[in-house]
């Protein structure tokens, strides 16, 4: 798992660009009794949802897939995107990324199936004016980073996005 800030649905487009498309959770999560709505997105979809301002979804989540699109009202993608804990998707999406953001940018808690996967996604996502990191210390999950105006610091571990982010701007 890997919690980011700054990171936008945008910026992970291009390392969804080889899935089949995404399922995707606009705004509250639901409830066990009354799950959230989703949507099946195909690849075609995903540039126009990356021009989309997620951020006033509040919440979101989503998860790529493999082959044919799950059926609309699929119980275990529901109940795979209103879960926030260390859940794997559904072995029929063939998923390499479990997503959870809030206001988009803001906060995405990001679960993965492959390092390899997550770190071409950062490699993407990263602008090499922000700073690059260690990719070997960043896969040990031993610290957390800063990166700003070309240098990286050590950060607090945490999901606290709110303090690091009061406190670093």
């Amino acid at each position: 798992m890997l919690v980011a800030s700054g990171i936008e649905f945008k910026d992970a487009t291009p390392a969804l660009l080889d899935a089949d498309g995404i399922v995707l959770r606009k705004g509250s999560a639901g409830t066990a009794r009354k799950p959230a709505a989703w949507q099946a997105l195909a690849r075609q979809q995903l540039p126009a949802l990356a021009r989309e301002d997620l951020h006033a979804c509040g919440s979101h989540a989503w998860a790529d897939w493999q082959g044919t699109p799950p059926a609309p009202g699929d119980a275990d993608v529901a109940a795979m995107l209103g879960h926030h804990g260390a859940l794997t998707p559904p072995s029929a999406l063939r998923s390499r990324f479990l997503a959870f953001a809030h206001d988009d940018g803001w906060y995405l808690k990001l679960l993965y199936a492959a390092w390899d996967d997550v770190a071409q996604l950062l490699a993407g996502a990263i602008p090499p004016t922000l700073g690059a990191l260690d990719m070997d210390a960043l896969q040990r999950g031993s610290d957390a980073y800063w990166l700003q105006d070309g240098a990286v610091q050590v950060e607090l571990k945490t999901h606290d996005i709110d303090s690091v982010l009061n406190r670093r701007l």
